[in-house]
């Protein structure tokens, strides 16, 4: 049983980060910034329930602000997952895979991502109801789907989620807190910079807004980059079981 370990997931992760850079930056652009920054820019604005609502109040300005927003969202979203099969295809390829093969492939299993996407999320919220602890260990154990998938061009979405949980057997809070600390890190720096963009810039329309969301777009496309990195780099250590499967 291989024993995951961190550090040499982290380095490989910045090893992957740095390979076929060229190549990940622009599916990268194309389908994580800019549908980001589209909707950042153009989407609808945020609404702010008035100064001493009540808790009724609120929560009716939640509802209709989300309702507003999912369908943007959820373009965002779509074209993120498209965009991450194809870099996940371009990495973990043991053999040479062109920017239009690997979008492709991404455009082909796209209805076994978003299968996997509605079982695991289901799955998660469950274990998160119950007491939350158990949602986090499922989030560690199903971390290897998208890797998975784009490797082994897994068409199946059961047999997507039975792979990565019979890969992360003995490991899934290893490589929870692995994805939770990147992801921290990530976030901090993307609260601090926005931060202060949002002093400088002002968070009006306008110059504040392009500003604002300029950052949050960039922010959000690099952290799906680290984060399909990671999957990518946990799955790369986890699935060597022979010199078949080693990958260059």
């Amino acid at each position: 049983m291989v024993k995951f370990d961190m550090g040499a997931a982290w380095d490989d992760t910045l090893l992957l980060l740095k390979s076929h850079s060229a190549l990940i930056g622009a599916i990268a652009g194309v389908f994580f910034f800019l549908p980001a920054l589209a909707f950042a820019w153009f989407g609808p604005i945020p609404i702010e329930p008035p100064a001493g609502a009540s808790f009724e109040q609120v929560l009716a300005t939640f509802r209709e602000s989300f309702r507003q927003m999912l369908p943007g969202q959820l373009v965002v979203a779509l074209s993120t997952m498209i965009g991450s099969v194809a870099i996940l295809r371009l990495w973990l390829s043991r053999s040479g895979v062109s920017v239009g093969e690997a979008l492709t492939f991404g455009l082909m299993l796209f209805p076994t991502m978003i299968a996997t996407q509605i079982l695991s999320g289901i799955g998660v919220g469950i274990g998160i109801i119950l007491l939350i602890i158990p949602g986090l260990y499922l989030v560690g154990r199903l971390a290897l789907v998208a890797p998975a998938i784009a490797d082994r061009a897994i068409y199946n979405p059961i047999e997507a989620i039975r792979t990565s949980w019979d890969l992360t057997r003995n490991n899934g809070w290893a490589v929870f807190f692995f994805l939770f600390l990147v992801s921290l890190v990530i976030v901090i720096a993307a609260l601090i910079i926005g931060g202060v963009v949002s002093v400088v810039a002002g968070t009006e329309a306008g110059a504040g807004r392009m500003a604002g969301g300029l950052v949050e777009a960039a922010f959000g496309a690099i952290g799906s980059l680290f984060s399909i990195a990671v999957s990518a780099a946990a799955y790369r250590q986890l699935a060597l079981r022979g010199g078949s499967d080693i990958f260059q």
